[in-house]
């Protein structure tokens, strides 16, 4: 073989080598992590309340669900199967966080009242973070008496991937019912929540939460939701669905 052509194959090695290289890189930037949340990290942070059910501090879930993206190559993230809902001052009144992984929450901001003046939702994939910020023009109730509908608007406000949009969430009132915390009965004010996402993203979400009467605190929450959002990168599908029951129905001391 001519020096020459051991120099092209040489050229030829080494330009093969940098592209190997540089995909490496941009698959270790953007690789995928679904993080467990760690309770005595959270706990450091949370302020307390007096102990009883709905007070302030940090409460437990036994888990089960998933969600998934078709952006890059697609992801997916399993639950751990124990989450974690704090219930903290601030906002309207309290933001009520459910934790499912560092990578993904979802918080409410629930006035003295009751009603609901915004949420926020979390999800991070590919070590890309989004926060969608919605608020509620007119605060709504989040619970009623049996029987009972309402029908309201939110919209987001702040967004990393998706623009303007709007969350028309439609309630119902199924009833009170019976079920069983720790070993422990409990009554909890059933309500159903259908939810029509429209705007840069589109989408669903079907949602059922066990209330404890008279507080912010969720017994019970069953979801299913799918959207479509038009990113930087292109149309981006995700699902979620899970389903969580509070283990203990006073908070972590």
């Amino acid at each position: 073989m001519s020096i020459r052509v051991r120099k092209a194959w040489m050229i030829v090695g080494g330009i093969a080598l940098a592209l190997v290289v540089a995909v490496g890189a941009v698959l270790f930037a953007f690789r995928d992590t679904a993080t467990s949340v760690d309770e005595e990290e959270i706990g450091l942070t949370v302020v307390t309340g007096g102990g009883a059910p709905g007070d302030y501090g940090l409460y437990t879930y036994a888990t089960t669900g998933y969600e998934t993206t078709d952006a890059l190559a697609g992801g997916r993230h399993d639950y751990p199967t124990q989450t974690y809902l704090t219930i903290q001052p601030g906002g309207c009144g309290s933001l009520v966080r459910w934790q499912a992984l560092e990578e993904r929450y979802e918080e409410w901001d629930i006035c003295p009242d009751g009603t609901l003046a915004g949420f926020a939702s979390f999800h991070e994939w590919f070590r890309v973070a989004n926060t969608d910020v919605f608020e509620c023009p007119e605060p709504m109730p989040i619970q009623g008496e049996p029987g009972e509908t309402w029908t309201a608007e939110c919209l987001r406000v702040s967004s990393q991937e998706a623009g303007e949009g709007t969350h028309t969430l439609s309630y119902e009132v199924i009833g009170t019912e019976t079920l069983v915390v720790g070993g422990e009965e409990v009554e909890t004010r059933h309500v159903r929540i259908s939810t029509l996402e429209t705007g840069d993203t589109e989408g669903y979400a079907n949602r059922d939460i066990w209330y404890l009467p008279g507080t912010n605190l969720l017994v019970r929450w069953v979801e299913q939701r799918a959207s479509t959002t038009q990113s930087r990168i292109g149309e981006v599908d995700y699902a979620e669905q899970f389903e969580v029951l509070l283990t203990s129905l006073r908070p972590a001391s």
